[in-house]
């Protein structure tokens, strides 16, 4: 790499000025004594040595364990503190609710999708920004699917800059807040969604005769906890009356407890989704025990009927192979009167078995009716 060539690692370059608009420099363009960088990066650890060493000018203070921390991706959000504090390490994602069918016709039941994850490392100094935005992952419960390349950041930087220029700046951490604002935009949208595949299964139980779809309800349940393990991590105690306890350290206490109040939002509605599903895996059991319920009733059914059928015939067979005198014993019409007896009142016996099963079939029907009302209040109380 020659001077003053940019790395293949490095997204973007640019100089922060307080109350002014954002530029993007040349690597050896020098900045005013109260401006600062925010270094883009897209790598991973195993390029830490060579971040370092081209960093390590650049951002006084910057340590090769501090680069290793920014550049390995945490399974959780999780922040780091640097001797005095006045270095930190902030851990934090977007999230994207993605549909695996964008094509089906509205209101109708579509199922549950996937969220996807882009975690994102932000080191803020006295006098500098780092960020490393690593790969995306694609969550399907709580099954991680895959992994993707790191998604676009224009957005979050044309999001940053508004901000900047409407007069939320500052310094690095004022910056790295900023970031975590826009990254937090995505949170309630996610959360909503998810909403939104739960009454798309609560919709299949009205348009569906047979439920098929009883592994969207644990997935659904597996999404929403691992949402609330990457959320809960970035819900600092305290942090709403102490400034000293944000992600980084920063001037902007309001701009801190904005990106506090989207993160406590989406955590309470998570917890509302919790109640909703559980409710939902009581309407799944009622379904399960009304299908088996059913199944047991076609079978009992079948065998009643069976019996029925066998039963007179056996009985009479046995009467007349008693060894005692019957009517019409050694005549042919006493073979027929005996068949005909069978016939007669076996018909009469799966009559009567019909009957009975008519009279429980209502009796299920009416408590089927029950079940439905019981399951129609459930989900408008959700």
């Amino acid at each position: 790499m020659t001077s003053g060539e940019t790395p293949s690692w490095v997204r973007r370059v640019s100089a922060w000025e307080p109350d002014s608009a954002s530029i993007v420099a040349d690597l050896e363009s020098n900045s005013s004594e109260t401006g600062f960088r925010w270094f883009e990066l897209v790598c991973g650890p195993e390029t830490a040595g060579e971040v370092f060493e081209f960093l390590a000018g650049r951002c006084p203070g910057l340590t090769e364990e501090m680069v290793e921390d920014l550049l390995t991706p945490d399974d959780a959000p999780a922040g780091i503190s640097y001797g005095d504090g006045s270095i930190r390490l902030a851990s934090t994602f977007s999230v994207e609710a993605l549909r695996r069918d964008q094509k089906r016709e509205r209101g109708t039941p579509q199922g549950v999708g996937v969220l996807q994850f882009q975690p994102v490392e932000i080191l803020a100094g006295e006098s500098w920004l780092l960020s490393c935005w690593h790969p995306r992952r694609m969550f399907q419960g709580t099954s991680k699917l895959q992994e993707d390349p790191p998604g676009s950041a224009e957005e979050i930087f044309r999001g940053v800059s508004q901000r900047w220029q409407h007069g939320r700046c500052g310094g690095p951490g004022d910056l790295g807040i900023s970031i975590m604002h826009e990254l937090a935009l995505t949170y309630m949208p996610a959360q909503r969604a998810l909403f939104s595949w739960l009454e798309d299964w609560e919709l299949s139980l009205y348009m569906e005769d047979d439920l098929d779809n009883r592994d969207e309800l644990p997935e659904l349940w597996g999404l929403m906890a691992v949402l609330r393990d990457w959320l809960s991590p970035l819900n600092h105690p305290g942090l709403r009356s102490d400034i000293g306890k944000s992600w980084l350290v920063a001037s902007d206490h309001r701009a801190v407890i904005e990106v506090d109040d989207r993160i406590d939002k989406a955590l309470a509605g998570l917890a509302k989704l919790s109640e909703r599903l559980r409710q939902s895996f009581g309407l799944l059991h009622l379904e399960q025990s009304e299908e088996q319920r059913e199944q047991s009733e076609k079978v009992r059914h079948r065998i009643e009927i069976a019996a029925a059928v066998f039963l007179v015939p056996t009985l009479i067979v046995g009467f007349y192979g008693a060894n005692t005198w019957v009517p019409g014993q050694g005549r042919h019409w006493g073979f027929w009167v005996m068949v005909a007896v069978m016939i007669l009142l076996s018909l009469g016996a799966v009559i009567g078995v019909i009957q009975l099963q008519r009279r429980s079939s209502r009796v299920a029907i009416k408590a089927g009716g029950e079940r439905r009302r019981a399951r129609t209040e459930l989900l408008r109380g959700g």
